[in-house]
């Protein structure tokens, strides 16, 4: 197998490592390399939290709101789960109701789950009726965006109380993101090229109960020693992604569209429903597993993930479904996920390996190509 060819961002990144002195040191440490470690990470949270309000279209509203202040976490799942957990245990006197789309990542909707099952949160029918709302920036599974913004602002226009939820995992510093009436964001290191380290930004004054406890770290909501060297790694990742999101945005843009050209056949076909990122391909294979051409895919050198979720459950839909479409188009979807480090050059070589494995399964199964 003479070339890899990686096309499962969405799943994790390649780590980019900046050039600098490793920092050693207990950020709660009273001696000198904990003070400085604890500089540090200090000063990333600052940088960080700038990031965030960098991304506010009008500063003089940020700063009259208050920018906020962000949390690390060890990525985000639990960031995810401190967001939605911790709000329902800060409220629990009155269980608020939620509402989120049952398609949206499990760590969302695990969470969810087990509130309503301690009686922490009530399910609402919709956005409108909900005391939260949790929704996803960029669908994990499809690609598909949603504009933060503009269904906050709806949400906030019908009630200011509201709580606005947005799993950023596979948005932040790729798309195009207005902070204004979001409440908390999720992010996680490792799909931008950082650690695996994660965060969560938290608007001003919105109460949050932790759901680790120990020795008060992060400003007491997020218990345990801080992995400072993973989160300096990821905010310098953040900042280079943030600062060439555009470039890489249109980039991304070429390799997608090179790949989404298999769709012009009739037996391939787009999952997403909507405005798309660039930076995710689901695509479904008529007739063919997407599971089998995964794994031929695979020792061809081209690395992708399936589409459809939870594949050990048989009777639980997966997440297409969840979506609406047929099992069958959810059976024989594969998703390809990409990176500004991944080249055209990279794309169409993988576009002629799908079709000749596409070809190869379906002679093998006896079906017409």
């Amino acid at each position: 197998m003479s070339q890899k060819i990686y096309f499962d961002n969405a799943a994790t990144t390649a780590p980019i490592e900046p050039d600098r002195e490793r920092i050693f040191g207990n950020p709660s440490s009273p001696h000198a390399l904990g003070l400085g470690a604890e500089r540090a990470l200090s000063l990333a949270r600052a940088e960080m939290a700038s990031l965030f309000g960098g991304l506010v279209q009008e500063q003089a509203l940020a700063q009259a709101r208050g920018l906020g202040k962000i949390i690390f976490t060890s990525g985000g799942t639990e960031s995810n789960n401190l967001a939605l957990i911790g709000y329902a245990l800060a409220n629990k006197r009155k269980p608020p109701r939620i509402f989120a789309n049952a398609w949206e990542h499990p760590s969302v909707t695990a969470p969810i789950k087990f509130c309503e099952e301690q009686g922490f949160f009530v399910r609402a029918a919709d956005m409108e009726s909900a005391d939260i709302v949790s929704l996803s920036h960029v669908s994990h599974e499809t690609g598909d965006i949603n504009d933060i913004a503009e269904t906050a602002a709806y949400l906030k226009a019908k009630n200011r109380a509201v709580i606005v939820h947005v799993d950023g995992v596979q948005g932040f510093c790729k798309e195009k993101m207005d902070m204004r009436d979001v409440d908390m964001y999720s992010f996680s290191g490792h799909k931008i090229h950082g650690a695996s380290v994660g965060g969560l930004f938290v608007r001003e004054g919105l109460r949050l109960v932790p759901i680790l406890y120990g020795g008060g770290q992060e400003a007491g909501l997020r218990h345990g020693t801080e992995n400072v060297n993973g989160i300096l790694q990821t905010v310098n990742a953040a900042k280079f992604l943030y600062q060439s999101r555009e470039k890489f945005h249109a980039h991304v843009a070429q390799i997608r569209n090179e790949l989404a050209q298999l769709a012009n056949g009739a037996d391939c076909v787009i999952n997403s429903r909507g405005d798309a990122s660039p930076y995710i391909l689901n695509m479904s294979f008529l007739g063919i597993n997407g599971e089998t051409l995964v794994h031929l895919l695979s020792e061809k050198g081209v690395y992708a993930s399936m589409g459809a979720a939870c594949k050990s459950r048989k009777k639980q839909k997966s997440m297409l479904e969840l979506m609406g479409m047929d099992a069958e188009r959810a059976r024989s979807a594969v998703r390809f996920s990409f990176s500004h480090m991944n080249t055209l050059e990279e794309a169409r070589a993988a576009r002629e390996i799908i079709i000749y494995a596409v070809g190869q399964i379906k002679a093998i199964t006896g079906k017409s190509i």
